[in-house]
Order: structure tokens, then C-alpha cells, then sequence
């Protein structure tokens, strides 16, 4: 598996990843299409305070990640990975790799939100040493993942 930064010529696999995603997933990861979006406006205009991550297997994207509020010490994170992949331990590789390059880069730590039914989710990003803040305004928990010094 090679983690690497999304690029111009991942559009495709992008859409198929999106178009794979089943409803539960969807519910979790893409709101309104939310995330969806963000990608698109990547491949359309950039987002400076964004970056993309993906996770791939034999040429698939399997898992797909992005950080932004990127000047901000803690920035904010989410991260999907493919139905079929769920529960194989592709999620537990991919954040360790992710948090361990983010540690390094200086950041003081990472957040997300995630859905209070997504316990799977919740399951991973505890198991990957995040611990939950409280709730969000939204209704979702929040969660932080500290790094100590590099």
C-alpha cells in the first residue's frame, strides 16, 4: 500500500471513490456531498489551506484523507476509507502513517468530528490515541489527537 498526496490525475479514482461509497458511509463522510465538493473545488481551483492524501493498492484508491486549517497548530482532518476495506485493518495503517507524518511536519495535533452512531470510527480513532473532547454543535463528537514533540 503507498500513501501519497492527491493529484490532477487521481480525478478519476476520485469519482469512482465516491460513487462506491455506500449510504452509511456516505451519512459518515459526505453530507450533502459535502466532502465531495471540497475535492472537486481542489481539482478546480486549489485549496492553499488543504492538503489531500490517498491511499492506494495495486493502482486503487482505497482510502482517502484530507487536513486543512493547515497554518492552525492543531489543523482539522477527516478521512474515509472504501466500504470493501472496512474492518482489514486499512484504516488503523493509513491514520498511524497520516499522524506520524503530521507529527513530524510540527503540528501540535489533529481534529475531526465524527457521527455519534459511527462507531467504528470512534473505535479507530481511540485505537489511534485520539480522545473526545465533547460534542459539537452539530451534534457530532469531537475529537483530538495530540502529538508530543518530534
Amino acid at each position: 500500500m503507498t500513501i501519497r498526496k492527491l493529484n490532477e490525475n487521481d480525478w478519476a479514482q476520485i469519482e469512482k471513490f465516491f460513487a462506491m461509497m455506500g449510504e452509511k458511509s456516505a451519512s459518515f463522510f459526505n453530507v450533502n456531498r459535502g466532502n465531495e465538493k471540497r475535492v472537486t473545488e481542489f481539482f478546480e481551483n486549489g485549496k492553499p489551506d488543504h492538503e489531500f492524501f490517498v491511499l492506494e493498492e495495486d493502482g486503487e484508491l482505497i482510502a482517502l484523507a484530507f487536513l486543512w486549517d493547515l497554518f492552525s497548530l492543531v489543523p482539522k482532518f477527516g478521512v474515509a476509507v472504501r466500504d470493501d476495506r472496512q474492518g482489514k485493518g486499512v484504516g488503523t495503517f493509513f491514520l498511524s502513517e497520516l499522524l506520524a507524518r503530521f507529527r513530524a511536519a510540527g503540528y501540535a495535533g489533529v481534529l475531526l468530528t465524527t457521527a455519534k452512531t459511527n462507531f467504528g470510527a470512534q473505535r479507530l480513532y481511540e485505537k489511534c490515541g485520539f480522545e473526545r473532547l465533547g460534542v459539537a454543535e452539530n451534534g457530532e463528537y469531537v475529537y483530538i489527537r495530540r502529538f508530543g514533540k518530534p
